[in-house]
């Protein structure tokens, strides 16, 4: 089937087609033979029976498409009397048509397709209905006749043309809806930054010791201003799902210390539900490429979800391990022994907007967006309840492709401390490779571009300063992230470059956590937690 869209002449028809239709009408000799062909062909009752049972408005042609015979439906539709009709052409009553609907039928016709039409009828009295018209061939006397069934759509295309209206109103109403909240958000996120940023100071004694009494209280409102960030930080991010703008800023990354620092910020709220909240990696060493700030969210939805729908005394497990039937994949498991989620709500609770009970916690958005954002990592989530083997409870599995591990360049003239720095590096998992002059350094840099340098600011000919600024200098080097180790107080102006270039300094002789911690934070960037 062809279907052709036929535009209106709403203006009146051309001048050619006023005398194309007189000279029609005009033909009287043609007329009185075209009914008695009619005529004849009407002598069969079933024919006759046919032709007025057919609900649409029928109109018989010969091949080039001047009228021959037609039904009473069709005499209703063009307001016309049965011998204006007879001998007219068809293309007369369909406004915008001219003779190549009539070629495009008959191509179609050669072709064995049926032809499908949306256009406007003409009335006689020049007004106009829309109607859907469909043409095939038939043959009545061995000449070959084409059939026009004419089908009044005015019903339909008014229905269209309200629910139309209706969706553009509320299309127009949640635009409006969405730019409110987005712009309420916005505004919440500026104070709220500013509050966890002066929380934590006052939480690390930054304006004096803290009695522990006023401690208690600064955690609960530390806790709780970190949730409202994270929800709207989730309302944000939904309108940029929406309008498919969101985007992400991905880098590889520890995906254990990113949990673990993630999990870390929700003990104050699980105790103070006297949860048992806990967090395991299981000994392994695994990599993710994602966008910190997003995957942070997902867990901190996924465990406050758990640590919010379980029961005072309750227990929340965190644990990361690999996949045991996707190779290339590890995953985070949360279990938590609270009420469940029935088993008919199951199926939708990764929908927006959706939430359990009757007096529901929270705007349905968080697994939600967690679902979007993890599936834009290659990922997924599952969910359990109860998990496997428990009679309650829920377990949340998020999956996620695992990386390559980072490579990270160790700078050090001293061959028992470069040792050292391997043998602890390698242990996380880490690729490495090294070099003892700053010289050296820069030519491995540029050959292997690695993820991380770890560079000894004391150094033969070419020291660390010199490497970090010619690094800085060099718009592919510069984003490297660097951290510097000296065993020797630095001095004013070497401190002063480092500080510019916001490089953490690690001294010797340094603890294992310390290093690892600098290098893991060097990769997590600065995540929702670490900025506030």
């Amino acid at each position: 089937t062809m279907r052709i869209d036929i535009h209106p002449d709403f203006f009146g028809e051309s001048l050619a087609r006023k005398k194309q239709d007189a000279a029609f009408l005009g033909q009287s000799h043609d007329s009185t033979s075209v009914v008695a062909r009619a005529r004849s062909w009407r002598m069969s009752a079933d024919y006759e029976r046919l032709l007025q049972s057919i609900y649409d408005g029928v109109l018989i042609t010969d091949l080039k498409g001047r009228i021959l015979d037609f039904n009473d439906r069709a005499v209703d539709f063009f307001l016309c009397p049965e011998a204006e009709l007879y001998g007219r052409h068809v293309i007369g009553l369909i406004s915008g048509a001219d003779e190549s609907l009539m070629d495009a039928i008959r191509r179609n016709l050669e072709n064995h397709r049926h032809t499908l039409i949306e256009a406007h009828c003409v009335r006689r009295d020049k007004t106009m209905f829309p109607a859907e018209i469909a043409v095939n061939r038939i043959d009545l006397d061995g000449e070959g006749q084409l059939c026009f069934f004419i089908r009044d759509i005015t019903v339909r295309k008014q229905e269209q043309a309200a629910l139309e209206a209706a969706i553009a109103k509320l299309e127009e109403h949640d635009r409006s809806r969405t730019m409110f909240v987005s712009n309420v958000s916005h505004e919440l996120r500026t104070p709220l930054t500013s509050m966890i940023y002066a929380v934590s100071n006052l939480l690390k004694g930054v304006c004096g010791p803290v009695p522990e009494r006023v401690r208690r209280y600064l955690e609960i409102l530390d806790g709780d201003s970190r949730r409202l960030l994270n929800t709207v930080n989730d309302i944000l991010d939904l309108r940029k799902i929406e309008s498919n703008t969101l985007t992400l800023a991905k880098t590889r990354v520890p995906l254990g210390r990113l949990v673990k620092r993630s999990v870390d910020s929700l003990f104050v709220q699980a105790e103070r539900k006297m949860l048992k909240l806990s967090v395991s990696d299981c000994g392994g060493n695994w990599f993710v490429d994602c966008d910190p700030l997003k995957m942070e969210r997902v867990v901190l939805n996924v465990v406050g979800n758990a640590i919010k729908f379980t029961p005072e005394g309750g227990v929340v497990d965190v644990a990361i391990d690999e996949h045991p039937y996707r190779p290339g994949h590890v995953r985070i498991i949360c279990v938590a022994n609270g009420i469940g989620i029935p088993a008919e709500a199951l199926p939708r609770v990764t929908e927006r907007y959706f939430t359990v009970g009757e007096q529901p916690s929270g705007c349905g958005l968080g697994l939600a967006i967690s679902k979007e954002i993890v599936e834009m990592h290659g990922g997924a989530i599952s969910i359990a309840s109860p998990p496997p083997g428990c009679e309650k409870g829920t377990a949340v599995t998020i999956t996620l492709p695992t990386a390559a591990p980072p490579t990270v360049l160790l700078v050090d003239d001293d061959r028992s401390v470069l040792s050292l720095l391997q043998e602890q590096v390698r242990s996380r998992g880490y690729g490495v490779i090294t070099a003892e002059t700053g010289m050296e350094a820069l030519e491995k840099i540029s050959a292997f571009r690695p993820d991380l340098v770890v560079l000894d600011l004391v150094l033969p000919g070419m020291d660390g300063t010199e490497v970090v600024l010619k690094m800085r200098s060099e718009k592919e080097l510069a984003r490297i992230p660097v951290i510097v180790v000296t065993g020797a107080g630095v001095s004013r102006a070497k401190a002063e470059i480092l500080a510019g270039f916001s490089i953490p300094a690690l001294a010797k002789p340094w603890q294992e956590d310390d290093l690892i911690d600098k290098i893991e934070n060097a990769f997590l960037g600065a995540t929702a937690l670490s900025r506030a």
